[in-house]
């Protein structure tokens, strides 16, 4: 908080000099100008970006915030159709298969992996453990959902071939 704070009184003094440097006549050069705006703009996407932060990260201390680019290439914003079981069921069979590792070495949770499934589809799993359990407990069909992505696949793969 104190840094979005740091970055709007920043932001403030300097939109202030820039008011007061459109009213200077003569004195002003061209290369101020342009800093200030450019500092300006930069001091916006910051704040935004540590808005964001605070807003999907908000009480998780173990996150720390990083900003990949793509050059001028904009993110999907990505959308999960499925059910919060089926999530879980995908979660946990990458997690089995060995596919799925965290970057830093430590041992992972299905419920670690989960959380960031959610960040990525924007989404909250309510009782998450009491899912989990559902579908780890489950008698009938164990891999609902596993078994129509595969039949999905297969039915693409067979129309991109015929």
């Amino acid at each position: 908080m104190k840094l979005l704070r740091r970055l709007n009184y920043t932001k403030i003094e300097l939109s202030f000099m820039q008011q007061t440097c459109n009213v200077m006549e003569g004195g002003r050069h061209i290369l101020y100008d342009v800093f200030i705006s450019k500092t300006l703009s930069l001091l916006e996407t910051e704040i935004e970006i540590t808005k964001d932060y605070f807003r999907y990260h908000a009480g998780d201390t173990s996150m720390k915030m990083e900003i990949h680019r793509q050059g001028n290439k904009r993110k999907s914003t990505l959308r999960w159709n499925g059910t919060d079981n089926d999530l879980i069921e995908l979660v946990a069979a990458l997690m089995a298969a060995g596919v799925v590792d965290c970057a830093e070495g430590k041992k992972l949770t299905v419920v670690d992996v989960i959380r960031v499934f959610e960040d990525a589809f924007n989404l909250k799993i309510n009782a998450l453990y009491t899912k989990r359990g559902k579908v780890f407990d489950r008698c009938t069909v164990s891999t609902p959902f596993i078994d129509s992505i595969r039949k999905s696949y297969i039915k693409m793969l067979d129309e991109r071939l015929a």
